[in-house]
């Protein structure tokens, strides 16, 4: 008589991890979706999202404060992404500045209402810290459009890169307060940056 065979079952503690990380990345696609378009959204409303009882969310972040800056963090990795998928490094330093700029704002314009939650909450230095990632990006890119001479050099690497990024901000800021819209916002923000930063001629 054949012996019979059976699969063994994934030990428990792997199905609970697995359990456990299928929460977690509902929870941060509920935050971010809930958090973009209401930053007063409650855990409840979160919960409900996510598809789970608002305890489970206590489990795996303890405050508010802590699913706030796992969110976060979340759409930073999210527009770092949509940033790398521009290649920065390729191509003609200003064509490819436009061309992340232009990647980073239609990634950004999905959740307008979190990185107005995330700057009225954080200092400017952790906010600048958290950001990091993203200029990280553009660090590479801006240096070597002046050292091709197209960027301006009587100008630091990181002023260009302030300035990049507060007015990505203020694009936002404009678009949250209903004095822009987001087709108008895009290329007016472009623009600004590349005249502030592009040395004389380096535009065509």
């Amino acid at each position: 008589m054949a012996k019979k065979t059976t699969t063994p079952e994934a030990p428990a503690p792997k199905r609970r991890r697995a359990d456990a990380d299928r929460s977690v990345a509902a929870i941060l696609d509920a935050g971010l979706e809930a958090l973009a378009s209401d930053p007063e959204s409650s855990m409840s409303e979160i919960a409900r999202r996510a598809g789970v009882v608002r305890a489970t969310i206590y489990v795996h972040f303890p405050t508010r404060e802590a699913l706030l800056d796992a969110v976060m963090e979340y759409a930073v990795g999210q527009v770092v992404e949509a940033m790398r998928g521009a290649e920065p490094q390729q191509g003609e330093p200003v064509a490819a500045l436009e061309r992340v700029l232009r990647a980073t704002w239609r990634q950004l314009a999905q959740f307008h209402g979190l990185l107005a939650l995330n700057t009225a909450r954080l200092s400017a230095e952790e906010l600048h810290r958290r950001h990091l990632p993203m200029l990280d990006q553009l660090e590479p890119l801006i240096e070597r459009g002046q050292k091709q001479g197209v960027f301006r050099r009587d100008q630091s690497v990181s002023w260009q890169l302030a300035v990049a990024r507060s007015l990505v901000h203020a694009a936002s800021a404009e678009i949250r307060s209903g004095r822009m819209r987001d087709s108008e916002a895009e290329p007016v923000m472009i623009s600004t940056i590349l005249d502030a930063i592009c040395s004389t001629g380096g535009r065509a």
